[in-house]
């Protein structure tokens, strides 16, 4: 039986509806959630920072930190059941490596299960170098459930 659940989230439609499977693993099993935002600096917009791949002037990783944590419970407010046991974590990411960070929480944890989307916010970047939930499900100690919405399922304004 399911324990302890790991749920990274971005923002994207195929995160909210791993949370949602993940909230049914939660009431079938009475499992813990652990829901995971991975903070990536976003790039400069000006000509000078976008040439030097630099962040935005006013970025601060408390401010990134401080942002992660709003999508998490702002996600878990609309999905989650008020009563259920849960944990937010915020964590840096190393540059372009989002799996380490999931797979090194998810041992940090010892969680049973990962539960996963398939396509986050950068899908074009995941057709070039592998999808995260691909990099995830090779290396990852646990089971790892990966979700997918398919690109004709309408958006209901939830993804971000």
């Amino acid at each position: 039986m399911t324990q302890n659940i790991l749920i990274p989230l971005d923002g994207s439609r195929s995160g909210r509806r791993a949370l949602e499977h993940a909230c049914l693993m939660q009431q079938a099993a009475g499992a813990t959630l652990h829901l995971l935002h991975i903070v990536e600096p976003p790039p400069a917009t000006d000509h000078m920072g976008a040439q030097t791949g630099s962040t935005p002037v006013d970025y601060t990783p408390t401010k990134g930190h401080e942002d992660g944590e709003a999508l998490l419970k702002a996600t878990w407010s609309e999905v989650g059941d008020p009563a259920a046991e849960v944990h937010f974590h915020v964590e840096d990411n190393p540059p372009g490596r989002p799996e380490k960070t999931i797979v090194a929480l998810a041992r940090e944890l010892d969680v049973d299960a990962i539960v996963m989307g398939s396509r986050g916010l950068s899908d074009m970047k995941g057709l070039v170098v592998g999808s995260v939930s691909h990099k995830v499900s090779h290396v990852a100690h646990c089971t790892v459930i990966t979700l997918h919405v398919p690109d004709a399922e309408p958006d209901n304004g939830n993804a971000h």
